[in-house]
């Protein structure tokens, strides 16, 4: 059962998954630590750029700017373009949306990229990471609501009624009330 309700940014990075509690502040900044840059949600990976995006909340959406870095952002498998002559543009942001950091034009996840998913709600208990080792398939339980995976792709995340959970393959990670099987 999910807690509260709350715009919330989940990243995984080499395997490692944070979690930053968008309403603490209006706007947050998304890039590569440096000596003179320390962005708001610092990534450490060498395909992102410094100053690579940045997440907003204008009249209470949530928007994410992408600042058209050499590597690039995917946002929903599509990758962000320019707007006219290289302006931003904004993306509004809802329950789901998948951003990828740093891997060009393609939505691929690996070691050289940041998956990030952009979520309204807190699960109780936060996160648990599972070893999924060489699973070619996963069923996903919530109560009576199965949802099951052949050959998943890594980031693939679902959300149900009490719980999400997030294949990277080979581990997952899942909160809430849900239950994660592969073979």
């Amino acid at each position: 059962m999910y807690s509260k309700i709350a715009n919330t940014l989940i990243v995984i990075e080499r395997g490692l998954l944070t979690t930053y509690s968008l309403d603490d502040r209006e706007s947050w900044t998304v890039g590569r630590a440096s000596g003179t840059n320390q962005p708001d949600i610092a990534l450490n990976t060498p395909t992102v750029s410094r100053h690579h995006g940045q997440f907003r909340k204008m009249n209470g959406i949530w928007f994410y700017l992408d600042h058209n870095g050499k590597n690039g952002t995917v946002y929903n498998s599509r990758h962000l373009e320019p707007g006219i002559k290289g302006r931003e543009k904004p993306v509004i942001l809802s329950e789901g949306d998948i951003l990828i950091f740093g891997g060009g034009k393609e939505a691929v996840v690996h070691r050289k990229t940041v998956w990030s998913m952009f979520v309204t709600r807190v699960f109780d208990g936060g996160f648990k990471r599972l070893d999924t080792g060489s699973f070619s398939s996963i069923e996903i339980r919530d109560g009576e609501d199965v949802t099951r995976y052949t050959d998943p792709d890594k980031g693939t995340a679902v959300i149900k009624k009490n719980g999400v959970a997030i294949y990277m393959g080979g581990y997952a990670y899942i909160s809430g009330d849900l239950r994660m099987t592969g073979q």
